[in-house]
């Protein structure tokens, strides 16, 4: 497989079970990058806070349902596939560089949070679950992917191959 590798609709950033973000996940040499393009939770509560108390189960199974098919408008335009990965670094910087001045500019809580980068050298307790979970330590965070059982094998070895680990 060649790097860079771009992973669409993966759930991040985990609290009380809930994943808070959807986005795009992208693994190159050396490195694992995370672009936010949904707020989960904010879907939620949109969803759950107009309907009755007697549909808002039924509600949130599809919101959950759709939430997990996972259609979105990515903001990664620079995207490109079989992209060389040193074009790849240099877009993902421009694009994050872009992003930061944007959320200077805009109020803080009508944003999605940065884009996350991790090094493999700041990576630790690196572990993929049967169930397609992604976990590891750095930046002095938890991180939490949830990329599901169908693409499962296809992270692991894009993992091995950019020098993440073994998992």
């Amino acid at each position: 497989m060649t790097l860079p590798v771009r992973i669409r609709n993966v759930h991040y950033y985990r609290i009380a079970g809930h994943y808070m973000f959807a986005g795009d996940l992208f693994v190159a040499r050396g490195s694992l990058y995370f672009f936010p393009e949904v707020d989960l939770e904010e879907q939620r509560e949109k969803v759950s806070g107009h309907v009755s108390h007697e549909l808002a189960l039924l509600v949130l199974a599809i919101t959950w349902l759709a939430q997990r098919a996972g259609s979105y408008w990515s903001r990664t335009e620079f995207w490109q596939d079989g992209m060389p990965h040193e074009k790849f670094q240099t877009e993902a910087a421009a694009h994050i560089d872009k992003l930061k001045w944007e959320k200077l500019n805009t109020a803080p809580s009508a944003t999605l949070p940065l884009p996350t980068h991790v090094r493999a050298d700041e990576i630790s307790g690196i572990r993929l679950t049967p169930r397609g979970v992604l976990s590891f330590s750095a930046q002095s965070d938890t991180h939490d992917f949830n990329i599901g059982l169908r693409r499962r094998k296809q992270l692991r070895n894009v993992l091995w191959e950019a020098g993440l680990g073994r998992v």
